[in-house]
């Protein structure tokens, strides 16, 4: 059983003057009692991390997206073709075994934790994604891949990352559950998502077979933007390029933001998954997609025996953040 010792809302602000829909988060101190103490990206960089892959024997570290911890175990959400990203660029020996399974070989696919800046030193931890699947179910339209077809009504992905050590919590975000009342990401309201947009691929120095250094430069970004319209039945109708329901807003969500939380109006509960946006030559579009949590917490999950998310909240497993809310 896992209990919360402390709520607060972080304040984010821009690290200069920039455009206020889109910037780079300022790294100002944060403290909320009884025991939390360190920075704002210390402590956002434990929910919202950067997720990374490895091929053995190369000296780079592949930066491939956005994920967020939901559960106290280290369930995590991404966007699937973040997961993916191997499959679609041929990388790391990735075969396919059958349509819903793929092997990954010796590819090291995880993500990257910040070291406490109590350790007087700063640095990240890597920690392996030990399996994923796809919060989606079977449809006739495939995601984009090339030479591969995965059929799915959602560009959402869960994954499972090791723990951090026995009775040590990953520190999670609320997403849409049952029982919620709010505005969530109405039409004309605004949606604000997080994540690490223009991250790159890092050069390596191994200093011990089990540990590399590098220039890691993972930059916490907000996005703001306003809900522009919602497509619910995107699944049958196919009316946008992202996959299953989703919705779109005047958002820029540059390379790096992919499997970004994507906050409600009230800035309480995630309610979707950055999926898509625009970049050119003068930087990223005013327009991008994001999909729905709430169409995926029904669809079962194989690595859990079936169970949904859903079945997580009512069975208080893993650690999942609950809202109570009281009666009127």
């Amino acid at each position: 059983m896992w209990e919360i010792q402390a709520m607060a809302s972080v304040p984010l602000k821009p690290k200069n003057a920039e455009d206020s829909d889109f910037y780079a988060v300022e790294n100002d101190m944060f403290v909320a009692q009884p025991n939390i103490i360190g920075t704002i990206h210390s402590v956002l960089a434990k929910s919202i991390v950067p997720i990374v892959a490895h091929v053995p024997g190369e000296t780079h570290l592949r930066c491939l997206g956005t994920g967020f911890f939901i559960s106290c175990t280290g369930l995590l959400i991404t966007a699937a073709h973040v997961i993916t990203d191997p499959i679609d660029r041929r990388y790391g020996g990735t075969r396919e075994l059958d349509e819903q399974t793929w092997h990954f070989g010796q590819l090291k696919l995880g993500v990257m934790l910040p070291v406490s800046p109590l350790a007087g030193f700063k640095g990240y931890i890597f920690r392996d994604i030990e399996w994923a699947g796809f919060l989606g179910e079977r449809t006739i339209h495939p995601i984009p891949i090339r030479g591969v077809e995965i059929k799915l009504t959602s560009d959402t992905a869960l994954c499972k990352v090791t723990e951090l050590g026995a009775g040590i919590a990953h520190q999670p975000l609320p997403i849409i559950q049952p029982g919620l009342r709010g505005i969530g990401i109405a039409v004309g309201k605004s949606a604000t998502a997080i994540g690490y947009a223009g991250m790159q691929d890092v050069e390596l120095s191994m200093e011990r077979s089990d540990m590399a250094s590098g220039d890691f430069r993972f930059e916490l970004h907000v996005s703001r933007g306003t809900v522009l319209e919602r497509f619910p039945d995107n699944a049958e109708c196919r009316q946008v390029p992202t996959p299953g329901a989703c919705f779109s807003a005047s958002m820029k969500l540059p390379a790096g933001m992919s499997g970004s939380p994507i906050f409600d109006d009230e800035r309480l509960y995630v309610h979707g998954v950055v999926s898509k946006g625009w970049e050119d030559e003068s930087g990223p579009s005013n327009h991008g997609y994001g999909s729905m949590l709430e169409h995926s917490l029904r669809i079962p999950i194989r690595f859990l025996d079936g169970k949904t998310l859903l079945d997580l909240f009512k069975e208080q497993e893993h650690g999942l953040p609950k809202f109570f809310i009281p009666d009127a």
